[in-house]
């Protein structure tokens, strides 16, 4: 509607064209004004562990919309995730229960999307993080869970979240012991493949540089390690990535 500031002359003789045009006019806003996609808005508050604040509000805003929509595959495997990172940066007496609760969500996205690889990866990232709570014989036991779900997740999208499955199942292999099936070799193998698929993940070139070095293969270990340091700081990543140029230059320094 036109300002109500203008003369009087100039509003009286345009009054009754601009009440014949206001009713339409606000219909036509109206029908075009964006309608919000909760998801996005769940999306774009969560960092990741960049900024704890801010995925504690993607949390919370998709607990909201899980309790009118409980069985919808999209909400659960964010609250997977959400769940996950806030419980990461929880204190240890919470953390299993964050864990826990992400385990419980990623369960139940997968029994409603089995061939969809989000519900397996984040399942299998809550999966890890009880492990750590829980101890040395409660880790191994959920080891073959882990493997089996981001072993789904290469088969149904291996891109998905910058590869980080090849990440999960390489460190796993580089960290447990062989006589439980760890393998620094597979290790390597399946970094490398991760490798390709995400040349700008810095996390999955720190890991193939550590399996390198376990294998004693200093001078391919020493080529990761400067690629990761000539890297720019991707700046939605700029914490994790800083940390990961900061142990580069560590790792690198004992070579």
């Amino acid at each position: 509607m036109k300002s109500v500031f203008v003369s009087t002359v100039i509003l009286c003789f345009f009054l009754t064209s601009t009440f014949a045009q206001s009713t339409p006019r606000s219909a036509s806003v109206s029908s075009a004004a964006p309608t919000v996609d909760p998801l996005n808005e769940i999306d774009k508050q969560m960092t990741y562990g960049e900024d704890i604040e801010r995925d504690k509000q993607s949390l919370a805003m998709v607990e909201r919309l899980l309790t009118s929509d409980g069985n919808n595959y999209q909400y659960l495997w964010r609250l997977a995730r959400a769940t996950y990172f806030v419980g990461d940066s929880a204190a240890k007496s919470e953390k299993v229960r964050f864990f826990e609760r992400g385990v419980d969500a990623g369960q139940r996205a997968v029994a409603r999307e089995p061939n969809a690889a989000e519900g397996h990866f984040w399942l299998g990232v809550c999966y890890g993080g009880l492990a750590e709570e829980k101890g040395a014989l409660k880790a191994l036991s959920l080891v073959k869970k882990i493997r089996a779900e981001m072993e789904t997740v290469l088969r149904l999208n291996d891109r998905y979240h910058e590869g980080n499955a090849y990440l999960a199942l390489g460190e796993m292999d580089r960290q447990l012991p062989r006589i439980v099936g760890g393998s620094v070799k597979r290790s390597i193998t399946t970094l490398e493949q991760g490798v390709r698929v995400a040349p700008n993940n810095l996390e999955m070139k720190f890991a193939l540089a550590n399996s390198y070095q376990e294998a004693g293969r200093k001078d391919e270990a020493r080529q990761q390690l400067q690629d990761i340091l000539g890297r720019q700081i991707n700046p939605a990543r700029a914490k994790t990535e800083r940390d990961i140029q900061e142990k580069s230059r560590k790792l690198l320094s004992k070579l």
